[in-house]
């Protein structure tokens, strides 16, 4: 028993630092801060485009936004000689929109999926890669950011105590 134990919490610690690493994989903006981070795995880094804002409805406390995202595209051979992707050559791949309601009273987002349906974001959810989808609370962030100039989410952190946003993102707005 204290063998399995032990297992567990090597592979905790083994997955919470590769987890903290990977966050600083990717460069943090792109285009001279125009694109930023919202998510990154196996060597493709999504990128907002603040430039691209579109406010679709503004009556407080509710309000849509949509964004435009990009695929960024890392070398594969940049990383495996530098353990990082920042610095590295890149190229910019497809691109598509995100569509987001907020309300500011509730501090809820709905994202419209590729369906075209709209669906609730859960705060209390982790929305970890293991989980869920990361990319979503940190886009809306920087489309109301990028709309507003402030933050929709702010500190605010989940049931679990994680917070909302990812701290780089806050770094690059």
């Amino acid at each position: 028993m204290k063998n399995l134990l032990k297992i567990f919490l090597a592979a905790m610690l083994i997955f919470f630092s590769s987890t903290a690493f990977a966050e600083n994989m990717y460069p943090e903006t792109l285009d001279n801060g125009n694109l930023i981070l919202v998510d990154g795995g196996m060597g493709v880094g999504r990128y907002a485009d603040r430039q691209s804002v579109e406010v679709l409805n503004y009556a407080p406390p509710f309000y849509q936004i949509s964004i435009e995202l990009f695929s960024v595209i890392f070398s594969d051979e940049y990383f495996r000689q530098n353990d990082t992707y920042i610095g590295g050559p890149y190229k910019i791949g497809d691109s598509y929109t995100m569509d987001f309601r907020y309300n500011w009273d509730t501090k809820t987002i709905f994202s419209k999926n590729y369906e075209g349906i709209w669906k609730n974001w859960d705060i209390n959810h982790s929305y970890s890669h293991a989980e869920g989808n990361p990319l979503i609370p940190n886009a809306a962030e920087v489309a109301f950011f990028a709309a507003y100039n402030m933050r929709f989410f702010g500190n605010m952190r989940n049931a679990e105590g994680y917070s909302v946003v990812s701290d780089s993102v806050y770094n690059s707005l």
